[in-house]
């Protein structure tokens, strides 16, 4: 190879020495004149003359002189290059021999949902997403993560850790807050948008409102909404379930957005900047350009009050490029039809969470349908997200190749390019699935649709006024472990579940079969009572305290002082993650419970004194001592209800009390 490198470099002198003294022409540079070719120019084969290959009668270098090196040399590196050029040929036999692909070294799983079209190799399972990287052969416990149905995993490296900072989703207002609000991300995932990311600046600076009542006036739970990943944060009181805080902001989900690229019939989504005599003033989040909405509008002449910051949805109607406004039509049903256009050259950043495309089934996966749309991309619905709600085992013979169909967006990633859609009926006519079932709801005659070997059961409840799906992860079907549930269960057979919760963008619940929790008095926050006496699980242990959990999943916390009745130094000593112990509920005000773990408190036989009415002449009870003076002690009972004892009362208290000021 070393007299290979010398030869070539040799030549590449004598070319630039033939160049500077002229003897040859300079074939990197164009010519400014047209090449028009005559009959003389044109190469001509003379009959009967075969073609010339041996090395002595064919020169090296036609022009620009010739070799330094000897015939022999040249011989010498000419075999070494054949036998090089031999070998290579004889691996490449080698390697198609074995199956492997030679144009492709490291060809993933996903093909065309990274940028290949559709000639790509085809995935296996549906874009998914979820916090834990899962490894081959891992065991799937849907309940140990997070205590919420994941969906069925795939063991395939992109089922891990893919939600992330940019990523666009389409969600659900579950809960209105004064200072946040919870949304219902795909999953079954929950997000946070906090005040000052639920609006653009621009639009916030126009508001008067009070700012406890911003909120709850602009933003209504069931309320279908696009957001945007702003950055994960470890959630201190459950480890492995970190905080997803979301924006709705309109600058970061309309970003890139220009007025060429927004055209007649499009869906946009704008917020109410101002309010004229004739109409709403809109922004999309760009400067560049504004939006206009009239006052006679279908949507906004009705009896509802529209707010300077409240979210609007409209169908593009008249583009004034001169003044660089968008006028909008809000009619709901218009816009709960309206299909997106195949734009030309439309990029993935303009693609918004809740568009609807016109798609066709290129492929059924193990547990989902691959679609294409708008041309250029391709995107995955998963099993929660079909037609049907109650898709049995045969589902994949609804999805033919090709078949035409309605979708929506359901996420974009940015980053990997990976896009999941809905085909959910509710959801393609722009409208969130309705809730029928309460957590801690018992039903009795529960169908099962669909049995997925190793994941868990599709149930079909019956609900009141319309039947729900729900599905039951494998961990909560009995309460030893079942290793086969196509032998344990049967499609269309019936079983008693209890509603673990409810996945509000899906219309999922999540329920449990096993005849503890379906016996379990507390299930839900309403079910806890001041002073009761209950076992739970600790989940998680800290300076503060720990957190337990009770069999149906409500969470409290045990705080440190009440671990025991003496003062704990370590609290990681003395609770173990894991253990099961039994506490008392010392009070429950909104979703924040406190249980105390001191013998005394859960062993006591005496009443209970959880509100000042019950606080009776006469009543002997336990309490606990929060705080000490020079003329007394403050106590406290179940529920916050407080006492204060004088210093006087007893010789006993008395003693006391000397002797913690002692101390």
């Amino acid at each position: 190879m070393g007299a290979k490198k010398n030869f070539k470099d040799g030549e590449k002198k004598k070319k630039k020495m033939s160049k500077s003294n002229g003897d040859g022409p300079d074939i990197n540079k164009a010519s400014k004149q047209s090449f028009k070719p005559s009959n003389d120019a044109v190469f001509k084969p003379k009959p009967q003359q075969p073609l010339q290959l041996e090395d002595d009668e064919v020169p090296d270098f036609p022009r620009g002189g010739g070799s330094s090196l000897s015939q022999q040399e040249r011989e010498e590196i000419y075999a070494e290059v054949d036998a090089e050029f031999e070998a290579e040929q004889r691996g490449l036999k080698k390697r198609k021999k074995g199956g492997k692909r030679v144009t492709r070294k490291a060809d993933d799983d996903f093909g065309s949902l990274f940028g290949d079209g559709i000639t790509g190799k085809l995935p296996r399972f549906a874009n998914k997403i979820t916090f834990k990287k899962l490894k081959k052969n891992e065991e799937y416990d849907i309940r140990a993560h997070y205590n919420e149905l994941r969906g069925l995993p795939s063991l395939s490296s992109f089922l891990g850790k893919n939600i992330s900072p940019g990523m666009k989703l389409w969600g659900v207002i579950s809960e209105v807050n004064e200072k946040d609000l919870v949304i219902g991300l795909p999953g079954g995932l929950r997000g946070l948008v906090r005040m000052p990311d639920a609006l653009d600046p621009d639009v916030k600076s126009e508001i008067t409102d009070i700012e406890s009542n911003i909120l709850p006036s602009r933003f209504h739970v069931g309320q279908l909404v696009s957001c945007i990943v702003l950055r994960l944060d470890d959630d201190k009181k459950e480890k492995g379930k970190p905080k997803i805080w979301l924006s709705l902001r309109l600058s970061l989900l309309h970003k890139g957005f220009t007025l060429d690229a927004v055209q007649e019939g499009m869906v946009l989504t704008a917020y109410v900047k101002s309010i004229e005599d004739h109409g709403y003033t809109l922004h999309f989040g760009s400067p560049s350009f504004s939006g206009f909405l009239l006052k006679n509008d279908q949507a906004v002449s009705g009896e509802i009050e529209v707010k300077i910051g409240q979210l609007l949805q409209g169908v593009v109607g008249r583009i004034d490029k001169v003044h660089k406004v968008i006028y909008l039509s809000c009619d709901l049903d218009t816009v709960s039809k309206c299909v997106t256009k195949d734009l030309k050259g439309i990029s993935i950043d303009l693609l918004v969470p809740g568009m609807m495309v016109n798609a066709r089934v290129q492929s059924t996966l193990e547990n989902g349908v691959m679609l294409s749309f708008l041309t250029y991309f391709t995107g995955t619905v998963d099993l929660f997200h079909l037609q049907n709600s109650y898709p049995n085992s045969h589902w994949k013979d609804d999805y033919n190749k090709n078949k035409k169909v309605n979708a929506r967006i359901l996420f974009i990633d940015p980053s990997t390019r990976a896009i999941g859609l809905t085909l959910n009926s509710h959801l393609v006519h722009n409208k969130a699935p309705p809730s029928h079932v309460k957590t801690g709801d018992i039903y009795d005659n529960s169908k099962v649709v669909r049995v997925d070997k190793g994941w868990g059961l599709l149930l079909e409840i019956q609900s009141i006024p319309v039947s729900t799906p729900a599905y039951v992860s494998i961990s909560d079907v009995a309460e030893e472990e079942v290793r086969k549930l196509e032998k344990k269960f049967k499609e269309g057979s019936h079983v008693r579940v209890r509603v673990l919760g409810f996945r509000h963008l899906e219309g999922l619940a999540t329920g449990i079969l096993k005849a503890g929790a379906l016996e379990d008095p507390v299930f839900t926050h309403s079910d806890v009572k001041p002073g009761m006496v209950v076992r739970a699980k600790i989940i998680a242990v800290d300076s503060f305290g720990a957190i337990v959990q009770f069999p149906g999943g409500v969470k409290a916390l045990c705080p440190v002082q009440h671990m025991s009745e003496f003062e704990i130094a370590k609290p990681g000593k003395k609770f173990k993650v894991g253990a099961e112990l039994v506490f008392r509920v010392l009070g429950c005000k909104s979703k924040r419970i406190t249980v105390t773990h001191k013998k005394t408190l859960v062993k006591s036989k005496l009443g209970i004194l959880s509100s000042y009415a019950d606080a009776t002449d006469g009543l002997i009870t336990h309490g606990w001592i929060t705080k000490i003076e020079k003329h007394g002690c403050f106590i406290r009972f179940y529920n916050g209800v407080q006492g204060f004892a004088p210093r006087l009362v007893s010789n006993h208290l008395d003693y006391s009390f000397d002797n913690f000021l002692s101390d």
